[in-house]
């Protein structure tokens, strides 16, 4: 029988998640102004060389689908790779 105290794991990992954000968000306000623009950039360029690593697969492998003949496949990938690409771009 479960102890009728103990909360369910849903309710402590959210517990969990609220006090690291709270955390966070305390060491973020506690950071000059210049630390925090250097975070924000090295942020921004991960996230921009993360896009153009996968939009580049994506790419390559509609190439590998259309050269196999799998048209539906290759339009999807394609399709992907443009919206990372475009999403990379306003990063």
């Amino acid at each position: 029988m479960q102890d009728p105290h103990q909360q369910p794991v849903w309710q402590y990992l959210l517990t969990t998640l609220i006090g690291v954000a709270g955390m966070a968000a305390m060491i973020w306000m506690e950071l000059p102004p210049s630390q925090r623009m250097m975070v924000t950039l090295a942020v921004r360029e991960r996230t921009y060389r993360a896009l153009h690593a996968a939009a580049r697969a994506a790419g390559r492998w509609g190439m590998g689908s259309e050269l196999r003949a799998h048209r539906e496949s290759a339009a999807a990938s394609y399709g992907l790779a443009y919206r990372l690409s475009r999403w990379r771009d306003q990063v």
